[in-house]
C-alpha cells in the first residue's frame, strides 16, 4: 500500500514536469517559425529590390541605346590637294613609207638599238608568203647538209678524250685515232655527194631572198630607245616648249598600231622614246603656287601618286600663268616603265602633315574649369595644391585654411592652373590664399576641350590638345597631362553622357 502510494506520488510529481516539458517545445517551435518567417520576408524583400534595380537598369539602357566607342590610335591628317596631270615624253613617231601587210619584231616597251629592224611591210602579201615558205624549206635543207660535215663530232670526241685521259689508259689513243679516221672518211664521202646539191640550193636561196626584198620593206629604228606602238596625238608636244592651249584640246582615243594587220602610206607605225625622262603637266591653283614660292631654294616637289600608292619627287621645270590659268611642269626620272602606257595620272600634294592621336570629331566635349593663378599654388611635401578658406563657427574667428591637393588640373603657358568645377572640389567664389597672404576669389571660368572615356567601366573626362581638324576627325597631341592615351576607349557620341556614369 505504502509502495503504491509512493509510486503515485512520484507519478503525480512527474506529470506536471512532463506537461511543462511538453509545453516548452511548442512555444519554442512557434518562436522559431516566427523568426524563420521574419527572415524569409527580409530576404524576399532584398531579392525583390535587387530584381527591380536590374529591371530598371535594363530598361534604362534599352531606352538610351548602346554606347559607341572607338579605340584611340595613332594616325595622321594631311593638309593636301589633288591634281590631274598629263604625261609627256621625248617621243618620235615613225610613219610608213608604203602600204601593205605589217609584221612587228620588237615587243611593246622593249629597247632597241639604232638600225635594228622594228617591223616589215609586205607589199604583196600572198606572193611573199609563198616565197617565204620556199625560203624556209631551203634554209632547213642547208642546215641539214651543214650538219653532215662532222666537224662538231670531231670536236666533241677530242674534248671527251682529253677530259677523261689517264696514263694507264694509253691504249684508248688508238681507238680515238681510228674513230677520227672513220669520221673524216664519212665527211669526204658526204661532201662529194652533196656538193652539187649545196651549190644549187645556195643559188635558190639567193633568188628567193631577192624576190622577198623586192616585195618587203624593212623599217629600221632611226635611233636607240624604247619602242611603243601606242599613238594618241600627244607625241608632237615638246615638254620644254609647250602650247598649253592646244595641249588641253587633244581629244583622241589611243591607237595600238601592232593590232593592225595592214597599214596605209604615211600612217604611224611606232614611236621611239629616246630617254628615261618623263614630264607631268598640270593645271594648279594659287595655293600650290604659294607653296612652291614659299620654298625659294627648293627646286623639287614631293607628290603622292594615288594609282600606285607611292611617293616620289619631281623637279620643278616651270610654273607659268597663261590665259587665266596657272600651269606647272614636273620632270621625273624614276618609274619610267610604270607609266609607259599611260598618258594621265592623278597625284596628291601634301602641304603639311599632322601626326598624333586620331579621334572622331563628334567625341569632343567642353567642360568648365576654374582658373587658379600660379601665385596660389603651394607645395606640401611632394604634393601640389592650394590653401582654401573654410568658414565655420567652430573655427576661431569663424574661418580656417585647409590644404587641398590638386589631383586633376591643366596648366597653360603662363603657368596658371585650371581645375574642374565639382561639388567635392572647387566651386565658383571659393577663396584661396596667395603667396603674399592676400585672398583670391575663384571667378574666372574657362571651357576646355576633352573627351569621355570608359576605360574602367565608368565615364571619365580627359583633356585633349587639338593639332588639326577636318569635318570628321581630330588630330590631338599624345602624352599630354591628363590627356588621352593610345588605346583609350573614347565615346563617339557624347550626347546624354555624364561624367561618373557606370556603363
Amino acid at each position: 500500500m505504502e509502495e503504491n502510494r509512493s509510486h503515485r506520488k512520484r507519478q503525480s510529481h512527474r506529470k506536471p514536469i512532463e506537461r511543462n516539458r511538453q509545453g516548452e517545445p511548442p512555444r519554442r517551435k512557434k518562436r522559431r517559425r516566427n523568426q524563420k518567417a521574419k527572415g524569409l520576408g527580409i530576404g524576399t524583400f532584398m531579392y525583390l529590390l535587387l530584381f527591380v534595380y536590374l529591371i530598371y537598369n535594363i530598361v534604362t539602357y534599352a531606352m538610351k541605346g548602346s554606347i559607341h566607342y572607338v579605340s584611340a590610335e595613332k594616325g595622321n591628317i594631311f593638309e593636301d590637294e589633288f591634281f590631274d596631270g598629263i604625261i609627256l615624253r621625248n617621243e618620235t613617231v615613225v610613219k610608213s613609207a608604203s602600204s601593205g601587210s605589217t609584221s612587228f619584231f620588237v615587243p611593246e616597251g622593249e629597247k632597241t638599238n639604232i638600225n635594228n629592224v622594228v617591223c616589215s611591210i609586205d607589199l604583196n602579201g600572198e606572193f611573199t608568203k609563198e616565197v617565204q615558205k620556199n625560203l624556209t624549206y631551203v634554209n632547213d635543207k642547208l642546215a641539214y647538209n651543214n650538219n653532215l660535215n662532222g666537224h662538231d663530232t670531231i670536236k666533241k670526241t677530242l674534248y671527251t678524250h682529253t677530259m677523261n685521259y689517264a696514263p694507264q689508259d694509253f691504249d684508248n689513243v688508238y681507238a680515238l685515232k681510228n674513230g677520227i679516221q672513220d669520221t673524216l672518211t664519212y665527211i669526204a664521202r658526204a661532201k662529194y655527194i652533196y656538193q652539187d646539191v649545196d651549190s644549187k640550193t645556195l643559188r635558190h636561196k639567193e633568188l628567193l631572198e631577192s624576190q622577198i626584198a623586192n616585195h618587203v620593206n624593212l623599217v629600221k629604228a632611226e635611233k636607240s630607245g624604247v619602242i611603243s606602238y601606242r599613238i594618241d596625238g600627244y607625241e608632237s608636244f615638246d615638254p620644254l616648249d609647250l602650247d598649253y592651249e592646244l595641249l588641253y584640246k587633244v581629244d583622241t582615243e589611243p591607237m595600238y598600231t601592232y593590232k593592225q594587220a595592214t597599214i596605209k602610206q604615211d600612217k604611224p607605225l611606232f614611236k621611239i622614246i629616246d630617254n628615261d625622262k618623263w614630264y607631268i603637266v598640270s593645271k594648279i591653283n594659287r595655293d600650290l603656287l604659294d607653296h612652291i614660292e614659299a620654298k625659294k631654294n627648293q627646286e623639287t616637289l614631293e607628290i603622292h601618286i594615288l594609282e600606285k600608292n607611292m611617293t616620289t619627287i619631281g623637279k620643278i621645270v616651270s610654273t607659268i600663268e597663261k590665259d587665266k590659268h596657272t600651269y606647272m611642269v614636273l620632270e621625273m626620272d624614276r618609274y619610267f616603265n610604270e607609266y609607259l602606257d599611260a598618258r594621265t595620272l592623278k597625284f596628291q600634294v601634301i602641304y603639311k602633315q599632322y601626326d598624333g592621336i586620331k579621334i572622331p570629331k563628334t567625341a569632343q566635349v567642353e567642360k568648365e574649369f576654374l582658373k587658379i593663378p600660379k601665385e596660389c599654388i603651394m607645395r606640401k611635401g611632394n604634393s601640389r595644391g592650394v590653401l582654401k578658406k573654410v568658414f565655420d563657427e567652430k573655427f576661431v574667428g569663424g574661418e580656417s585654411a585647409e590644404f587641398v591637393k590638386l589631383d586633376f588640373y591643366y596648366q597653360d603657358i603662363e603657368n596658371n592652373y585650371y581645375v574642374p568645377i565639382s561639388d567635392n572640389g572647387f566651386q565658383m567664389n571659393d577663396i584661396l590664399s596667395q603667396e603674399d597672404g592676400t585672398n583670391y576669389s575663384l571667378k574666372i571660368k574657362e571651357s576646355l576641350p576633352g573627351v569621355y572615356t570608359i576605360n574602367k567601366g565608368y565615364v571619365s573626362f580627359k583633356l585633349i590638345e587639338e593639332e588639326y581638324a577636318t569635318d570628321q576627325y581630330l588630330i590631338v597631341k599624345a602624352n599630354t597631362s591628363y590627356g588621352i592615351r593610345v588605346y583609350d576607349r573614347v565615346i563617339v557620341d557624347s550626347e546624354d553622357i555624364e561624367e561618373g556614369m557606370i556603363l
